[in-house]
């Protein structure tokens, strides 16, 4: 049985993330340039067609081609885009969606069940062509792939900047090993713009 192995990586840190925004499909940059060291240099890397996904490639890889699939995007936020909890915890829908965010869909947004079904279907097509591939995505989109393969609640999986989280299956993509490894950084000292 042919085994695959799958890298899943966090973009790096944008000031929306540090604001603790909700940050969906707003395309804002990464914060500052870092070199990484890295157990793997893979040839080409997928990921998100938003720029914080394709920067952080760059960083952390810059060998390695990139190839975007808007598929790997994270939840679109709709109208709750940008904005923090302080700013919408009186709203009475964002409370009906942090309450029942698989029932309740925030206004302008998209829904959990079609989030899931893009991203599951994106990552099926791109691990089903090769025996080991690495990626560069959003939070929730690592919380998804986690989530489904390890047979877990999607709240009780977290998904961190700076980690490499890499799992594998034989067969039946129900995940049989899963690691995570902190990545280390040098930062720079210029802004991304």
């Amino acid at each position: 049985m042919v085994r695959t192995i799958v890298h899943l990586i966090r973009h790096e840190l944008t000031q929306a993330n540090i604001e603790r925004r909700y940050i969906g499909w707003t395309d804002q940059a990464i914060r500052q340039a870092v070199q990484a060291t890295l157990p793997l240099q893979p040839t080409v890397i997928y990921g998100s067609d938003l720029k914080r996904c394709q920067q952080t490639a760059a960083c952390y890889f810059p060998s390695s081609s990139f190839i975007a699939d808007e598929r790997l995007r994270e939840l679109h936020f709709g109208d709750f885009e940008m904005k923090t909890y302080e700013d919408l915890q009186h709203d009475a829908l964002y409370r009906a969606w942090i309450d029942e965010p698989f029932q309740v869909t925030p206004p302008n947004g998209e829904s959990f069940n079609v989030f899931k079904a893009r991203v599951l279907q994106a990552f099926e097509d791109i691990t089903s062509k090769q025996n080991e591939c690495t990626f560069v995505i959003h939070g929730g989109v690592i919380k998804m792939i986690l989530a489904t393969y390890l047979q877990q609640g999607f709240h009780d999986i977290h998904a961190k900047h700076r980690t490499l989280y890499t799992l594998s299956w034989e067969g039946e993509k129900s995940c049989i090993s899963l690691s995570e490894e902190p990545i280390m950084v040098n930062e720079n000292t210029f802004t991304i713009e």
